[in-house]
């Protein structure tokens, strides 16, 4: 099966890449959320009960620059139960992409599966993967795991954080941010102080890049689900409430790097409630 996705949008092009994927317990990723609470949401998880958790990056061909919204897993050892070895640099070759061809890198925020592939190591050195690209982050986001020893050793700072500052790669970045005349940053708080979300506006159309101000298909109904992860739980919830509800008036596509792959869809309406419309590959529907 295919690791990677393309889908044209107006005058853009925006590639689903896979890194790897996981599956866990639901009640291990949302800790606050009883098991009962899932029944009326067996169909969003897999026959034995567990969720998907997609490990994905999102490149945009915008206004004739090559962008990648974050970067993975990477190559070096992790706790989570993969089920595939992380392969981003070579998924994107496979989509016709080399990583020196990479303008500009955002991060939607610095957890160590949205960097992993700043740098890989050679002759025992961490060097940047993508030595073209601006990197791009929220000043807040870098702040909050740069400013103590405890916060730079959780972020993987020497492997993947440093190495960017030394080559002079990194640019950081205060609230809304246009890259493209097509694609904006757009400041989306509470899984981290300063995570982003990015918004591709092109013709008629228009994609939300989540980044992780949601996980799972179900907190589009359920936005109050906060994982344990979040910095900010309260925060968290509001902010994938009003974004879902921003998204579904608009009708614009989600595009999601954790839920299930390709992690394309549409918030739709079901009374009261707004549920996850899948978009296969074929551009059919599904909810």
């Amino acid at each position: 099966m295919s690791r990677f996705e393309k889908r044209t949008i107006g005058d853009a092009t925006l590639i689903a890449l896979q890194d790897s994927w996981a599956t866990l317990p639901p009640t291990a990723f949302f800790g606050a959320v009883e098991e009962a609470a899932w029944d009326p949401y067996r169909d969003l998880l897999e026959d034995d009960g567990k969720m998907v958790l997609n490990i994905g990056s999102w490149l945009v061909r915008s206004k004739g620059q090559t962008i990648l919204v974050d970067t993975g897993i990477g190559g070096r050892p992790v706790q989570m139960p993969l089920h595939d070895p992380p392969a981003l640099p070579s998924v994107m070759r496979a989509a016709g992409v080399e990583p020196e061809e990479i303008d500009v890198v955002l991060f939607s925020h610095l957890h160590y599966d949205h960097t992993g592939w700043n740098t890989t190591e050679q002759e025992g050195v961490n060097k940047p993967l993508f030595p073209n690209a601006r990197h791009l982050v929220q000043e807040s986001e870098w702040q909050h795991w740069t400013n103590t020893a405890k916060s730079r050793q959780a972020a993987r700072y020497d492997d993947v954080l440093a190495p960017l500052e030394q080559a002079n790669l990194l640019d950081l970045i205060d609230g809304e941010h246009d890259i493209t005349s097509e694609l904006v940053g757009i400041p989306t708080p509470g899984h981290t102080p300063g995570h982003m979300s990015f918004v591709l506006g092109t013709g008629n159309e228009r994609v939300y890049i989540l980044g992780d101000a949601a996980h799972h298909a179900v907190q589009i109904t359920e936005p109050t689900w906060s994982p344990n992860a979040d910095v900010d739980p309260v925060l968290s919830a509001e902010t994938r409430a009003a974004l879902f509800e921003r998204i579904a008036n608009e009708d614009a596509l989600i595009a999601s790097g954790h839920f299930t792959f390709p992690g394309l869809g549409r918030a739709r309406r079901n009374g009261s409630k707004l549920q996850f419309e899948t978009i296969a590959s074929d551009g059919s529907t599904a909810s």
